[in-house]
């Protein structure tokens, strides 16, 4: 007997598509993903055969879109409010009308025996799902608004339960029980302090930046780079001594919590080293608890692996937004894989779970620039005017205590 396609696939009753980290963005060259006729193939497929009969649920694990990097109205305010929130979604939106016309038809190729559905979880870069404006925008885009769920944080389904995983990242975890705030008579986002603290330092260098953060490895990149890594830790030093303090006595802002300490492990993120934020003690631990699952899905760390425990697994997706390994000390660069997990399901019981591995597609013209060393030059310019600046300060603060001396002396000769 042959052996099709078909035949090889699992005995299950429903099917689990994970998409975690795609960080849709506004586009142009700062947008992560410009890559919404490629998303929309994919999607595509699973209403196609062998997948035309069965339950497919389409699951967005947090981050699928970059709402923290887009800018609203030319800034990227950290008072993330309902109108703020629209604002960058809707520009996202008309970005990318092929991902949603995709999710469009994928609901519509569902059936009674074969319905389809849509989650979208919250991560880091898409904390604004959380306002009730952005499921009823987002809903309409899909086209079929009974269809189209917003869990929050996290979702399961029998046995399987799926999360971002920013809730394991101190840097990123929030206040489960209050993701919304009052601030000045108006609810806004209770950002993580490492959203906040990108928000107001290492964001608006988008236009210097933005490729250098889709680089691997992180370690490297301040080696190869240390001019950036220098204008880096003066900006976030800057930003402490100086921004961060304009107002904090008198305003009370509650999205300002920082401290010295937390704006250092931003810096150790950036670029100095990887930073693991659940190690594999963590993950056998969970692993080894029995629960109400043998299977968790995770994203956030943009990189794919499989932790086990007897049945039990822990499958964490990888990514689907673009990045690249520098090779030849950063004088090549290879577009990273693009991984997705499949979770094959059997009266709720995970049956078969796996990463799914695709090539990336081509970038578009200009995308990738020549040389990742071609920043050099502006970021020491930058050094540069920094540097001037703090001289002429000194030397503005030199003349003021020279002009107090010469009055007081002045006042005591008459």
């Amino acid at each position: 007997m042959s052996i099709t396609p078909k035949s090889r696939l699992p005995h299950a009753d429903r099917l689990l598509v994970i998409l975690s980290d795609i960080e849709m963005g506004a586009g142009g060259l700062y947008d992560d993903f410009p890559h919404s006729d490629w998303l929309g193939e994919l999607i595509a497929t699973y209403s196609q055969a062998p997948y035309e009969g069965l339950p497919v649920d389409l699951i967005f694990n947090g981050d699928t879109f970059d709402l923290l990097k887009t800018a609203y109205l030319g800034g990227h305010p950290r008072h993330v409010t309902r109108d703020v929130a629209m604002g960058k979604m809707a520009s996202i939106a008309a970005a990318h009308p092929l991902f949603f016309s995709a999710v469009r038809a994928f609901l519509a190729g569902g059936s009674e025996k074969a319905p389809r559905q849509v989650v979208f979880l919250e991560g880091n870069h898409d904390a604004e799902l959380r306002f009730p404006e952005v499921h009823a925008f987002v809903r309409s885009l899909c086209g079929s608004p009974e269809q189209v769920h917003f869990p929050g944080l996290e979702h399961s389904v029998g046995r399987v339960q799926i999360e971002h995983g920013q809730q394991q990242d101190a840097m990123f975890r929030i206040d489960p029980e209050k993701p919304l705030i009052e601030y000045e008579g108006k609810q806004i986002l209770n950002l993580a302090w490492g959203s906040a603290a990108l928000l107001d330092t290492v964001i608006p260098m988008q236009p210097l930046l933005h490729f250098h953060d889709r680089l691997k490895p992180k370690n490297e990149v301040f080696d190869l780079l240390p001019d950036v890594k220098e204008y880096l830790v003066g900006s976030f030093w800057d930003y402490w001594t100086r921004d961060y303090w304009t107002g904090f006595w008198s305003t009370k802002d509650p999205t300002k919590k920082l401290t010295w300490t937390m704006l250092k492990e931003v810096v150790w993120r950036l670029g100095s080293k990887e930073v693991e934020v659940e190690s594999e003690e963590d993950a056998q631990k969970l692993l080894a608890v029995e629960g109400d699952f043998d299977l968790y899905v995770r994203g956030h760390l943009h990189e794919a692996r499989i932790r086990t425990h007897g049945h039990r697994k822990l499958v964490v997706a990888g990514c689907l937004r673009n990045e690249y390994m520098m090779l030849e000390e950063g004088k090549r660069l290879h577009p990273v894989p693009k991984s997705y997990v499949e979770v094959w399901l059997r009266e709720g019981a995970p049956v078969v779970s796996n990463l799914v591995e695709l090539e990336a597609p081509p970038a578009p013209a200009g995308y990738v620039p020549d040389s990742i060393f071609d920043v050099v030059p502006e970021v020491q310019r930058l050094l540069a005017e920094r540097e001037a600046a703090k001289e002429h300060k000194e030397a503005d603060a030199a003349m003021q205590a020279q002009e107090k001396k010469e009055a007081k002396e002045a006042k005591k000769a008459g």
